[in-house]
């Protein structure tokens, strides 16, 4: 969201620069200040929306775009949906995951054909430029150079009008008079002593990364028009004949031929600069517009990231979580929240901003064949509520996802004043829909997570670890979370619903089940499992091992202490 933000910022920034100078000052004669403030509100425009800034826009400002942020935000960059999920039952039979859902779109997105145009345009004319570049160069290479005291003038005869590319001014001495080459040069050395083709250049790169907005091209206008009307002007400060200097330019506008990169002596603008130079003078009162301009930049920084109040931050937070009671199924999870000590264990429902959820373990209410029902070991703990109402657990069987539009698993802290115990600690409280709603997003999200949960109580992933002795105790009690047991001869082995879907790895180095029946209980120095987040192994694309088993061996260690397995209560194995 952050890339989206500044593209849409920088180019925003960037249509006002160029609008606002094209309406306050292309028609003034300070072209240095011009120049100047042209670049300035470039850098403005690319830099101000990457920076943070204390916030010191009035409140009703503040309130005014978070909010409107909130609306926009969710449209412009939705949440990616997660992977299409199918589940396997243990009939052999597999099912889709969610019934009723639309396919999935095949092929590229229209964000992703865009993101690929543009940066098929932007290697286009990156690939242009550099065509330029190099035919500049051989053209100036296969030239005749004579050097002057702050340019090297190249002559070239086929080159039709006169240009400027840093210090080398080309052109063809047999087309011009004596009189019109020296005025010629005058003005090239304008360009080259203030290094105008940077500008230019940086013009053209400017275009190649922003091509599809138009203030670029009113951008780089706008400044060649400015550089020119400055050359013009300081061959007329040197005294040549204003009138004599612009029959040289018709002259030599008729010969046609133009640079792309560097600058010229004619240029199609030969009006707007005959008449810039017959214009009078800007007066001191002009700097007013130049003092409109730094305060248009000023405003700008409306666009930085500002840093929040404290407290607003804080009130923004509250009103955004703060369900209004809009349902039977709201009210009264409003009413539990303002009854004591009750929060949103789970949740899936919607705000001003967009789709909200709230995850946490255990998840007490699962999906099994596309129909809800209570997770194993919670039956006797959990109230079921629909639309408001009381009803059996059994009725959430009845219930197909799709038809959901809201869900709230509200659990009792534990061991807090004002705890109701008549009421069950976990209450689940579902709002339905008389259409079916779309698995998109977090709705998506939210419901394969159900799924998930359907085959683990941790479908966020858990982690083990167990020592020499603490292995020995887990084998006996045959503790799954080890993932391993012990087999007669005191070996370990993979129990055999893990076997095909975990990845091990003994001393770091991967290995398979049979590897892990050559370790000798007495070896192990430390045994660690893993069970993955359901994001890694709940899916259909390309999905992960469930679980991880790393084993570190050290049978040197275990020969030496042998002794003190002898007297475990959890080892009976020869020695």
């Amino acid at each position: 969201m952050e890339t989206l933000r500044y593209i849409v910022l920088a180019n925003g920034l960037l249509l006002v620069v160029s609008v606002a100078y094209y309406v306050l000052l292309r028609r003034e004669t300070f072209f240095g200040a011009n120049r100047l403030a042209l670049w300035l509100g470039v850098v403005a425009a690319l830099g101000l929306p990457l920076l943070t800034l204390p916030d010191w826009r009035p409140q009703p400002v503040k309130n005014v775009m978070y909010r409107t942020a909130q609306v926009i935000v969710p449209r412009v960059l939705p949440t990616p949906p997660p992977a299409d999920v199918t589940i396997t039952m243990p009939n052999g039979k597999t099912y889709p995951a969610f019934g009723g859902q639309l396919p999935a779109p095949v092929g590229w997105s229209w964000q992703q054909l865009l993101i690929v145009l543009y940066g098929l345009v932007a290697l286009a004319l990156l690939i242009r430029l550099m065509v330029q570049l190099l035919s500049l160069r051989r053209l100036i290479n296969q030239s005749e150079h004579e050097p002057y005291s702050d340019f090297v003038l190249v002559h070239n005869p086929t080159v039709a009008s006169p240009f400027s590319f840093f210090k080398w001014v080309v052109l063809n001495p047999d087309n011009h008079a004596p009189y019109e080459l020296e005025q010629i040069l005058r003005h090239e050395r304008v360009h080259v002593r203030a290094w105008h083709s940077a500008d230019m250049l940086g013009a053209e790169v400017l275009g190649i990364f922003f091509w599809f907005n138009p203030a670029v091209y009113l951008f780089r206008h706008l400044l060649h028009q400015t550089l020119e009307f400055a050359a013009d002007r300081a061959v007329l400060n040197e005294g040549i004949d204003a009138r004599s200097y612009q029959y040289n330019l018709v002259k030599v506008s008729l010969a046609g031929g133009r640079a792309v990169i560097g600058n010229t002596f004619s240029s199609s603008e030969l009006k707007q600069r005959i008449g810039m130079m017959n214009r009078r003078g800007s007066g001191p009162s002009v700097w007013a517009r130049y003092v409109l301009w730094a305060g248009m930049l000023g405003l700008m920084g409306l666009a930085c990231r500002h840093k929040q109040d404290e407290q607003f931050s804080k009130n923004l937070a509250v009103n955004d979580k703060r369900l209004s009671a809009t349902s039977p199924t709201r009210a009264r999870v409003v009413a539990l929240e303002d009854s004591g000590p009750w929060y949103q264990h789970l949740a899936l429902y919607q705000t001003r901003s967009g789709t909200r959820l709230a995850t946490s373990e255990p998840v007490v209410l699962t999906l099994k064949g596309n129909r809800f029902a209570i997770a194993d070991g919670y039956t006797f703990a959990v109230a079921v509520y629909l639309d408001g109402k009381e009803t059996p657990a059994t009725s959430l069987s009845q219930i197909a996802p799709e038809f959901v539009r809201e869900v709230f698993v509200m659990h009792q802290w534990d061991d807090q004043p004002g705890i109701n115990t008549i009421l069950k600690p976990y209450q689940i409280l579902i709002q339905t829909s008389p259409k079916p709603l779309q698995f998109s997003g977090h709705r998506k999200q939210f419901f394969t997570l159900l799924q998930a949960a359907s085959l683990s109580q941790h479908p966020h992933g858990d982690s083990h670890m167990f020592t020499m002795n603490s292995l020995l105790e887990a084998t006996f009690f045959h503790n799954k979370n080890a993932l391993v047991e012990r087999s007669p001869n005191e070996h370990l082995k993979l129990y055999d619903e893990f076997t095909d879907n975990t990845v091990i790895f003994i001393n770091r180095i991967p290995a398979t089940a049979a590897d892990v029946r050559t370790i000798h209980v007495r070896e192990v120095a430390r045994l660690q499992t893993r069970e993955r987040p359901y994001t890694d192994w709940f899916r259909a694309d390309n999905p992960l091992p469930r679980f991880e088993l790393h084993i570190q061996t050290e049978p040197k260690r275990a020969k030496r202490d042998s002794t003190y397995y002898v007297f475990s209560p959890f080892y009976s194995g020869d020695f």
